[in-house]
């Protein structure tokens, strides 16, 4: 059969592009050693290609800062609790490290916060009328 279209190579290169696109996810948990801690770490480590390493808090924040920065994360969680005094946190870690997103999780009411930094360029004013609409 002249003529025919072989699929095969076609979805080969897809195949190769998928697997390019689903980029591992390394988070940092930082929290207590609790079973709320151990629940979050093992969820997320069961997500295809996601890498979880879990920080305790009872070690000074250093630890969560080195964490960062020799696995270069795309996601730090913070679980809310003992530590209420560094409420800064999450800013801090935007300031140093613009690429990451930081998710706080308050074990007193459920709620999630989520930062993260975007840097935008300016290149005309309806540009600021175009973030200021796409909040979520």
């Amino acid at each position: 059969m002249t003529g025919a279209i072989k699929m095969e190579p076609c979805i080969h290169r897809l195949d190769r592009r998928l697997k390019v696109i689903t980029k591992a996810k390394m988070v940092v948990v930082w929290g207590r050693e609790d079973l709320l801690s151990s629940s979050i770490e093992y969820f997320l480590a069961t997500k295809e290609d996601w890498k979880v390493v879990s920080i305790s808090n009872k070690e000074d924040l250093d630890a969560l800062i080195l964490a960062v920065e020799t696995t270069h994360p795309d996601i730090v969680i913070i679980l809310q609790g003992d530590h209420n005094g560094l409420t800064n946190l999450p800013l801090q870690l935007l300031q140093d490290h613009p690429a990451i997103k930081v998710i706080t999780i308050s074990l007193e009411n459920n709620a999630m916060e989520v930062y993260s930094k975007q840097k935008i360029m300016v290149k005309q004013v309806s540009d600021l009328i175009t973030v200021i609409e796409n909040e979520p």
